[in-house]
């Protein structure tokens, strides 16, 4: 294929509209359930989360927030939502909510593991053997 945007939007390099998951977590002793959408990342949220930690922001924080849509792809948290304090008038969101998000927002943008494999030639010895595989010790004097 030659690189030009027709080709990349033919091949879907650009950000998919988001994907609908149903995420569950315990609060007040009882399982809640939510349906969430994620948007796949994207070059720009990876650059907020990059201004946010030059800014000592919080990166998961900036992650969901980002990530984290209604199914038009508006989203639903801002940071301060997350992390919750005076502005937001409420405590920060709890931490399984917030691990079970970042775990679908990982599900969503996780890069198959064909693509991950490569086809390669096993290595092979080469017909020395290490001071540790031949069973001899060092000769450095013990220092004591």
């Amino acid at each position: 294929m030659d690189l030009s945007i027709a080709s990349l939007k033919a091949a879907g390099a650009f950000i998919a509209p988001p994907v609908k998951k149903e995420v569950t977590w315990h609060a007040g002793g009882k399982a809640q359930t939510a349906t969430v959408y994620v948007l796949q990342e994207s070059f720009i949220s990876l650059t907020q989360r990059w201004d946010a930690q030059d800014r000592g922001g919080d990166l998961a924080a900036q992650r969901i927030a980002s990530c984290i849509t209604d199914k038009d792809g508006v989203p639903v948290f801002t940071v301060d939502d997350i992390v919750g304090g005076p502005e937001s008038g409420h405590g920060a969101l709890c931490a399984e909510l917030a691990i079970v998000l970042l775990a679908a927002i990982g599900e969503v943008n996780q890069v198959p593991q064909a693509v991950l494999e490569k086809k390669s030639n096993p290595r092979k010895s080469s017909g020395t053997k290490s001071p540790s595989s031949s069973g001899q010790q060092s000769q450095k004097p013990s220092k004591g």
